[in-house]
């Protein structure tokens, strides 16, 4: 950053901000939906190498799947279609954009499929459902989009191409230069002992992942060779350019352990996760009737890291880290589980579990569960049931869900918790957010609700209510309230500007609007709880931009829709490369940043891993490059209109970015922006997350 005109710059508007300080607010801050893509909706553009669906529309039946996206915002999802040229074998296909504006088929079923014999289709068998084999959880890469889903293979005019021992196959790459991953009834090219593969286990956003340089993590069964039942289920990780083995059933560790399946007659595990760095974490069980493992010791948690192989990093029958000698990690029926959310393992390499207790004093029912979070390094205990929750007198933890937990790599954990002690049935349930030794409550049963006058939230539990937290400390949890007569789920978000407050209404106040007309969301579903491959969510990123499938009352019925968590919403996401359409910056960084300076800044080569304050601690999360200073240089100009300016009593402001036209070489760009506050000593005191924009 050119430091002496930043400076220059805002000892110049010093004085303006000392008179300004009483005036009114210079914008409003908008947190609302943009739908991309909703039924009855005409079926965007194919890019080229897919089929066209002309004069087709989103069907009303078995609209749309999860909706998952990456970390620049970008949305993929399957959709189903009707009418014009659409069949009963082609009805399915994949579609990739940030808005409705930018939305494309990439994949669509019933086409040729990559890497494949001439007249192999991405499709089932059935003359009247084949794109059911076009599976409905594809995965789109955190940077780079690369995408990784799983079809069925049909040849209409020579069946026999396709019976049932080569009938599925995986698929990898860019949109556009899909590749063959692997194709059942093929050589396995990373064993090379004659082995083929065998039925793959169906990938889904909890059972297959990927991460940002296209490095996937799955596994099926191997047949042929030197495989027999004994060896024949595997994890593999890698690409195109070379997979390897994660876990094969009969590997022998170290210590003389046999590897078996999890579950079945080959799942390896139920909870494969990878991150950044290519590190998959995942189950481990080992045989009790060969090699040296018994019931007491035959389940555990390893992580994987190429050219180490498995590191256990929690198992059956170990001392509990940080309890007295004795407790163990198990139970006393000897059945222990590893208990890990299938999105929690970030970049570094953190996770959070949930451990049963057994030995040394420990009681069934009093404290015989503890929480932990950590890495090979070391795990560290968050909270152990019995233990008195901070700021309830007479209140003690009870059972976390297993399925409630997140975590990040700033050591932030969030969780669901039954409660003990002095409560009653209508207060016996809470969400917790923090860090090990300073959590706090967000909401509890029974408790008023933020913004709800006259509301309380009612039972909170895992599954329906888990939270979902991004590495900036931001949650999103979907909640029940009642007023004692009426009932309302609500969408809140919590930031550590703002608290715990509303993003929409289920079966309230808000709505979708498309160009079927406006219909009262009904519903929510998202792909929560399963791993971006990026230390996150599938379905909301480190940016705060999150994906959601809302139903709707007639006549919308169903969309697929973007939104945002954090200080600084950019609206719309997309704006035509030709020029002259802006996006608004809507910045609210709380009453605790009032009449503060902000300077919104760009960068075209990324958010990560940002750059420091000029003036302050923060990091700012964009790479400085060309467009960050031309930022700085033309802030409050027709290009960058009100980005140096200052926030109103509330912490709120305005800005806006518009593309002159004629610039050249815009079409695809993405542009992230941010904002940096200050005070009046010039010394920053925040930096909001990045948001994205693409020009279409």
């Amino acid at each position: 950053m050119n430091l002496p005109n930043f400076a220059h710059r805002l000892l110049a508007g010093a004085s303006l901000l000392a008179a300004a300080t009483s005036l009114a607010a210079q914008g409003t801050y908008a947190q609302y939906g943009e739908v991309v893509a909703a039924v009855g909706d005409a079926i965007p553009a194919a890019i080229p190498g897919v089929t066209p669906a002309l004069g087709s529309t989103f069907n009303a039946t078995g609209n749309f799947d999860f909706p998952i996206m990456d970390q620049n915002g970008v949305i993929l999802f399957r959709g189903r279609m009707v009418g014009g040229t659409v069949s009963g074998a082609d009805d399915r296909a994949y579609f990739l954009g940030r808005s409705a504006q930018d939305l494309r088929m990439v994949v669509r079923a019933g086409d040729q499929a990559p890497g494949c014999p001439v007249g192999t289709l991405l499709r089932s068998s059935s003359a009247t459902a084949g794109s059911v084999g076009l599976i409905g959880a594809p995965r789109i890469s955190p940077f780079n989009q690369f995408l990784f889903f799983q079809s069925s293979l049909y040849d209409p005019v020579t069946p026999t191409n396709t019976i049932a021992t080569n009938d599925s196959a995986l698929f990898w790459g860019p949109a556009g230069s899909i590749q063959l991953l692997a194709r059942e009834g093929d050589p396995v090219p990373f064993l090379g002992t004659g082995e083929t593969y065998g039925p793959f286990l169906q990938l889904s956003l909890q059972y297959a992942q990927i991460n940002s340089s296209g490095t996937v993590v799955f596994e099926g069964q191997l047949l042929g060779g030197s495989s027999t039942t004994a060896n024949d289920g595997y994890i593999a990780v890698g690409g195109p350019s070379g997979l390897q083995i994660v876990s094969r059933e009969g590997d022998v560790w170290p210590g003389g352990e046999v590897v078996m399946p999890m579950s079945g007659a080959t799942q390896m595990a139920f909870n494969k996760q990878i991150n950044a760095a290519g590190h998959v974490l995942y189950e481990v069980r080992f045989s009790t009737t060969t090699g040296t493992a018994t019931t007491a010791n035959d389940r555990a948690l390893a992580v994987w890291i190429s050219g180490s192989g498995g590191t256990i990093l929690a198992r059956e029958g170990q001392q509990a880290p940080g309890l007295p000698v004795g407790v163990l990690f198990s139970n006393p029926a000897l059945s222990w589980s590893v208990n890990s959310l299938s999105n929690a393992f970030t970049n570094a390499g953190n996770t959070m579990l949930n451990c049963q207790l057994d030995g040394g004093g420990t009681t069934v029912g009093v404290d015989d569960y503890a929480v932990y979070y950590g890495n090979l390094s070391g795990l560290n205990p968050v909270i152990r049931r019995g233990d008195a929750c901070p700021g309830l007198p007479g209140v003690t933890f009870g059972i976390v869900g297993n399925t409630s937990m997140a975590c990040d790599d700033a050591g932030h954990v969030a969780f669901i918790s039954s409660l003990g002690g002095a409560v009653a049935t209508t207060s016996d349930s809470s969400l917790w957010f923090g860090t090990i030794g300073n959590l706090q409550m967000l909401a509890r049963e029974g408790d008023p609700v933020p913004g709800y006058p006259g509301w309380m939230f009612q039972s909170i539990s895992a599954g329906t209510n888990s939270p979902s937290m991004n590495d900036r400390g931001c949650v999103l949890m979907n909640l029940g309230i009642t007023d004692g007569t009426n009932f309302k789920n609500v969408l809140f978000g919590y930031t550590p500007q703002h608290g715990l407050h509303k993003q929409l209404e289920i079966n309230g106040a808000d709505s979708v609007t498309t160009a079927a007309g406006t219909g009262v969301i009904t519903s929510l579903s998202s792909g929560q709880g399963f791993n971006s491959g990026d230390g996150g969510q599938s379905h909301f990123n480190a940016n705060g931009d999150f994906v959601f499938k809302p139903g709707a009352a007639a006549p919308v019925t169903a969309a697929i829709v973007r939104g945002h968590l954090g200080s600084m919403v950019a609206t719309p996401a997309t704006v035509p490369a030709a020029g002259g359409a802006a996006q608004t910056f809507h910045l609210d960084a709380g009453p605790s940043h009032a009449f503060q300076w902000h300077w919104i800044v760009a960068s075209a080569s990324g958010t990560r891993p940002g750059f420091l304050s000029p003036i302050g601690t923060q990091t700012i999360p964009l790479n400085f490059d060309a467009w960050t200073q031309l930022s700085i240089d033309l802030a409050d100009t027709v290009v960058w209109g009100n980005t140096l300016w200052f926030t109103d009593a509330q912490g709120k402001s305005t800005a806006t970015f518009t593309l002159p036209p004629g610039v050249p070489g815009m079409l695809g760009l993405t542009l992230h922006h941010a904002a940096l506050l200050f005070d009046n000593t010039l010394t920053s005191t925040h930096a909001t997350e990045a948001s994205a924009l693409t020009f279409y």
